[in-house]
């Protein structure tokens, strides 16, 4: 309850990927995971009228704290805007930990905390996700999905992840 530490509670809720409650996103389509991403601009618009920053993020399975096993996501919109650095390029420079990339994205491994945890970053300054164009929409969708059925394929089994949107 410090408010130097959070300064306004954040505003939020939770939207349901796809109507069957065993599908996953790397299950569906790259089609089905565009639709996600656009209804995840639609939400980040409509509460980014009213909040500077709007999160949304996914924990996959148990293990990362899904309450839920229904494939859902959370969206948090609050007052104070954190900041990320401009890290991509000095990845891109240096090419020596990119897991994945492609036209629009790049996928590599910032302050991770887990063994197989990630960060996919645009290649240009986006501020939100309803900014993209739509190759860059397409481009997201198709990357997530290859991410996603390598963790999936990794072990053989459904890997659980926490994935979040950082505008």
């Amino acid at each position: 309850n410090d408010p130097a530490l959070q300064p306004d509670a954040p505003e939020r809720g939770v939207m349901c990927f796809h109507p069957w409650s065993d599908i996953t996103l790397p299950l569906m389509s790259t089609p089905e995971v565009r639709n996600v991403i656009d209804r995840w601009a639609d939400v980040m618009s409509d509460l980014g009228s009213t909040y500077p920053w709007v999160q949304i993020f996914e924990n996959k399975g148990a293990m990362m704290g899904c309450s839920n096993p229904h494939p859902h996501c959370q969206i948090w919109a609050s007052n104070f805007l954190p900041m990320l650095l401009d890290y991509c390029k000095l990845e891109e420079t240096r090419k020596e930990r990119v897991v994945l990339g492609n036209e629009h994205w790049l996928v590599v491994p910032y302050w991770a905390v887990w063994p197989f945890q990630t960060l996919l970053l645009p290649r240009r300054h986006v501020i939100r996700l309803q900014d993209l164009t739509s190759s860059e929409r397409d481009s997201l969708a198709s990357i997530m999905k290859r991410l996603l059925c390598k963790y999936d394929n990794l072990f053989e089994i459904s890997f659980p992840y926490s994935m979040g949107w950082h505008g």
